[in-house]
């Protein structure tokens, strides 16, 4: 673990919180999703998941330096043109309701998509995920607001949810997520770069602690 990064374990699967929307998952292998702003002594990548093509989420730059060759490359359709730039073999871009399968490791994108908001419509076709390894599942919900989608979420362990409102839910909307999905653990996200601040975080833990247990990164 390098400095600046805040990591919590379940199960033996260690989640790294890296800022914004980014996280990485290690297991047998190292997954990012949506790295932005970086810091140093990075570990290569077996697996990139990008849930949209906007610039905080599908960052060249950060992907640059994370990618080795064997690096396997799965993003939202939307994607297409930045992805194809890195030279990667194998590329794997998801529309909502599609898998993919690496190993002991499915990805499923599922919708991700603001109401009342121009940002993210749902014919963007940007993506949460849903990540399963091995019997562990982990939801990612990318650049949304609370959507009717999430209720029919099976199974989740740990949902990572934003919170900074503006581009995506509210904290709390975001309560209502964690009703709907009803994860073991619920972890805050998408503030403190662009938008929101710890405030939204500790807002969420403070409303969301009555329904799931809440790790604040």
């Amino acid at each position: 673990m390098f400095i600046g990064e805040k990591m919590f374990e379940y199960k033996g699967l260690k989640i790294y919180y890296l800022g914004h929307a980014g996280f990485k998952i290690t297991d047998d292998k190292i997954i990012y999703i949506d790295p932005f702003k970086l810091k140093n002594n990075l570990d290569k990548a077996d697996i990139i998941i990008t849930t949209h093509n906007h610039y905080d989420h599908f960052s060249e730059n950060d992907i640059k330096r994370i990618i080795k060759p064997s690096t396997i490359l799965v993003a939202a359709v939307n994607c297409s043109s930045q992805a194809r730039k890195l030279g990667l073999k194998d590329i794997r871009l998801l529309n909502p309701g599609e898998s993919t399968s690496i190993d002991n490791i499915v990805v499923e994108a599922v919708p991700a998509y603001n109401i009342g908001k121009r940002f993210h419509p749902k014919n963007y076709k940007g993506i949460g995920v849903i990540v399963s390894i091995d019997d562990v599942r982990v939801y990612h919900a990318g650049d949304t607001d609370f959507i009717p989608e999430m209720r029919e979420f099976q199974n989740i362990d740990i949902a990572l949810l934003p919170v900074s409102g503006t581009y995506v839910m509210t904290a709390e909307e975001a309560v209502e997520a964690v009703k709907a999905i009803k994860p073991k653990i619920a972890i805050p996200m998408h503030y403190g770069v662009i938008v929101g601040s710890i405030n939204d975080a500790k807002r969420f833990e403070e409303n969301a602690s009555k329904y799931v247990k809440v790790v604040v990164l």
